[in-house]
């Protein structure tokens, strides 16, 4: 298992950096991807939002490679994806839905807000810089009028290029403003008390396996 510390800190196991909430797949593969980018950047990814920049330079830097080895594509969309979905669960009270292989099938759901989403999709839309693609997808999941809600708030943000759209570290901002858009939204109809469990998910979006 991969031990890493982050900000010199001393080093600790993946496992015991977060709870128990995450299929054993997730946890391996996350831990994967902090060895592919330590043994590549000699620097510790630590579940910080402040590190997917660094997550960001190694999937470029893969980015050609990927391209041309489908093995080496599929394992770094499952690595930086575990990795990438287990910082959006713990930055955000999360939890996965990722029992089955079939990894257009994972989400990570939200507790605060009914909202999910594919984070493998996310590594797809990176390293091929489109939506366009056989993968996952990235696009957050909500319902009701918190579609609205999420789609009026992002249509107010600046634009960017292409290549920082398809970061996983702008992706992060994305999924916070929409997350904030749908507690502001939930506060004002006296829903700021609501909680969404794995049963609730089930119900809108079917049994995972």
């Amino acid at each position: 298992m991969s031990e890493y510390g982050g900000n010199g800190s001393s080093k600790q196991p993946l496992a015991d950096l977060v709870d128990d909430e995450r299929p054993g797949r997730i946890v391996d593969l996350a831990a994967a991807c902090v060895d592919y980018v330590r043994a590549s950047t000699k620097t510790e990814l630590d579940l910080s939002v402040e590190t997917l920049p660094l997550l960001d330079h190694y999937l470029a830097t893969a980015r050609q490679d990927a391209d041309k080895n489908p093995e080496l594509f599929k394992l770094l969309t499952r690595t930086a994806g575990a990795y990438f979905g287990e910082v959006l669960r713990v930055q955000h009270d999360g939890f996965w839905r990722a029992d089955t292989e079939d990894a257009h099938l994972w989400n990570v759901c939200f507790r605060p807000v009914f909202m999910w989403v594919n984070p493998v999709g996310a590594v797809w839309d990176a390293l091929c810089q489109s939506t366009d693609h056989e993968g996952p997808s990235s696009k957050v999941g909500v319902v009701g009028d918190d579609q609205r809600t999420v789609q009026q708030r992002l249509d107010s943000l600046a634009l960017v290029s292409d290549e920082e759209y398809y970061m996983l570290a702008t992706r992060a901002e994305v999924i916070e403003i929409a997350i904030d858009a749908v507690r502001t939204g939930m506060r004002l109809d006296g829903r700021e008390d609501a909680r969404f469990d794995e049963a609730d998910y089930e119900a809108e979006l079917g049994e995972v396996d």
